[in-house]
């Protein structure tokens, strides 16, 4: 995952605190149970975005032969195009 564990919670705790405090949400819900919610959320989502960036670098194998060295600009628009139809076929939004 690109963040830890710990980061995630940090960030959770200050979206629900946020939430709260421009009461967005109820306050009866509590900051500990909504941070909760929104880190599963996030670690969820990150999950799935890794997996569809592992399911773009297999598609690109299987449908280019010679694809250009990873980092460079057009490996990336190659990466971020396939990406975008993969997560699209998903239903995630990017």
């Amino acid at each position: 995952m690109r963040f830890s564990e710990e980061r995630i919670n940090d960030i959770a705790k200050k979206i629900a605190s946020d939430l709260i405090d421009k009461q967005a949400i109820d306050k009866k819900v509590g900051a500990s149970n909504l941070a909760s919610l929104v880190a599963q959320a996030m670690i969820k989502d990150l999950k799935l975005e890794e997996q569809i960036d592992a399911e773009t670098r297999e598609d690109m194998m299987r449908h280019y032969r010679n694809l250009p060295p990873e980092g460079t600009g057009e490996y990336e628009a190659i990466f971020i195009k396939t990406k975008q139809k993969i997560a699209k076929k998903h239903g995630f939004p990017l």
